[in-house]
């Protein structure tokens, strides 16, 4: 019998190996000890089709499946590319590459207990790897014996769950809420005249709405379908998930989809969790000019070239992809920046200002993140000022119900926007010997419907003559984006030993212990990513 060949290959666009050691002795000891490491061992892969022997890989107690020979068993496929390999069942992608235990569907990972290998010309994985696909992609429940060594796929048993859907209309954006009482897997899809949320799991039977809404006309359900049905097809959409209790939540706008900017750092084939993409947001732009100050320099034109500074920073530093709402003197409005954010999956959402007050020699800066409610009158007012160009800020009437769904989207990255503007201000403070005005809260409109942490910045009152003459001096500026770019490491840095994918530094500063004006709502759930549409 041929034993199985190990080839070096360098995956996910990585160097490939540089240097090879030509002494024969030392190759024959690594061959010898590949042979007794590891062995071909006959195993059962046990379907709805029937039973199927396969060959798999024992690597002491490590057992390795062929992809390509499981794939097939259930009509799947696999093929490959410059940045590693795609597999493909039901419609549903999944991508990997030999240089990581992870995984990609859409915006969640597969975790394996290491990486996938290629052997003799083959790629071979841990078992856990099917288990996530084909939960994902086919509802398959994936187990697997070691004594008998049978790979078993059956078809999962779910329970018949129960949906309710709410629609309210906030500020011009209507907001669909579908709660469920269990957690599923689901796809979004777009049809003339309709959404289509198609669900991994059945629901009840209930009756069709029908809606008072400029967007939506009705809500129908079926076995595993809820159709929303559109009162016009010029409607956009973002799409995101909640827990506890399980949501599916639509933020839909009318209109055609907002440009997307040039992205200045090209995307990875997949991502690790963790802070990997950045939208920043440069407040104003055309005939928004912003605040101006006394001695003529509008807030759009300061904002953008810090912004385009901060961009560069942080593309430096931290190797993160940055996406700017806008790269030049042009009008995005305010529910435009954040669709950017949420179509980009962004990780962190950062809307640049700068301050106005008619109360004659205010200064300083200060973070906010959102609330419904302002912490104070001051920051009441700035919000009232930067959400001048859009419609309500807040949602009209004031049932229960409106308030509940406006704080909906927020409550998921309260907690970590709370940290992020936290530190932030800190930085600020520390760097730039601006007075410190706080980290504060309130209704930002541009913040609204972000699905991920995000903080609007106001650097300083351009409405001061001093801070003005500062604001337009390259030397502050610099300052100034090198405080931020050092805030938004430290918290990267902190969060992704958080959720367990950096280990700790000793001398790592930990956020989140001092106290805010206003204390957020508990923690969300770590975040890699979330459904759009």
């Amino acid at each position: 019998m041929a034993w199985p060949r190990v080839e070096p290959w360098a995956g996910g666009g990585r160097a490939a190996m540089k240097k090879i050691i030509p002494t024969v002795t030392l190759l024959g000891i690594a061959l010898a000890g590949l042979v007794w490491a590891q062995a071909l061992q006959q195993a059962t892969v046990r379907s709805s089709a029937g039973d199927r022997q396969i060959q798999v890989i024992q690597q002491g107690e490590r057992t390795l499946f062929p992809v390509e020979e499981v794939l097939g068993i259930v009509g799947g496929r696999l093929v490959s590319d410059t940045d590693g390999y795609r597999a493909s069942l039901s419609g549903v992608e999944i991508s990997f590459a030999t240089d990581s235990r992870y995984a990609v569907i859409g915006d969640d990972l597969v975790e394996m207990p290491e990486p996938p290998s290629i052997i003799d010309g083959r790629v071979f994985v841990p078992w856990q790897f099917f288990q996530g696909f084909f939960a994902a992609s086919s509802g398959m429940q994936t187990s697997w014996d070691t004594t008998g060594k049978v790979l078993e796929l059956r078809p999962a048993v779910r329970p018949v769950l129960n949906a309710q859907t709410s629609v309210v209309d906030l500020q011009g954006m209507t907001k669909i809420v579908v709660q469920l009482s269990g957690t599923t897997e689901y796809t979004i899809e777009r049809e003339p005249g309709f959404f289509l949320i198609r669900l991994a799991s059945p629901i009840s039977r209930a009756p069709d709405q029908t809606i008072e809404n400029p967007l939506v006309s009705r809500i129908q359900y079926a076995e595993r379908t809820i159709r929303i049905g559109l009162k016009t097809n010029e409607v956009t959409a973002d799409a995101y998930r909640l827990e506890s209790p399980f949501r599916i939540v639509l933020d839909l706008r009318a209109g055609t989809a907002p440009r997307l900017p040039e992205i200045t750092t090209p995307s990875p084939a997949f991502d690790p969790p963790g802070i990997r993409t950045i939208v920043i947001d440069p407040g104003h732009g055309g005939k928004e000019v912003g605040a101006v100050g006394p001695g003529g320099l509008m807030e759009k034109n300061a904002t953008l070239t810090i912004s385009r500074k901060l961009a560069a920073a942080l593309e430096r530093r931290l190797g993160t992809r940055v996406v700017l709402t806008r790269t030049g003197d042009e009008l995005v409005s305010l529910d435009e920046r954040t669709a950017i954010a949420n179509q980009y999956k962004a990780d962190l959402f950062l809307s640049i200002h700068l301050n106005a007050s008619l109360i004659q020699g205010a200064h300083g800066s200060e973070t906010y993140f959102l609330s419904l409610e302002a912490s104070d009158d001051l920051s009441r007012q700035a919000a009232e000022r930067e959400n001048a160009s859009s419609p309500s800020a807040r949602p009209s009437g004031s049932s229960d119900l409106r308030l509940i769904l406006w704080d909906l989207a927020q409550q998921e990255y309260l907690k970590e926007s709370s940290r992020l503007a936290e530190v932030i201000q800190t930085e600020m403070n520390g760097a730039t010997g601006v007075q410190s005005r706080g980290v504060k809260q309130a209704p930002f409109k541009v913040l609204v419907g972000a699905t991920m942490p995000a903080a609007l910045l106001e650097l300083g009152f351009i409405s001061n003559p001093q801070e003005e003459a500062r604001i337009q001096d390259a030397a502050f500026q610099d300052a100034i984006v090198s405080a931020i770019a050092t805030a938004v490491e430290r918290y990267k840095n902190e969060y992704e030993v958080r959720i367990g994918v950096a280990a700790p530094a000793s001398s790592a500063p930990v956020l989140g212990r001092q106290e805010t004006s206003a204390p957020p709502p508990a923690a969300a759930t770590p975040r890699p990513g979330s459904p759009g549409v």
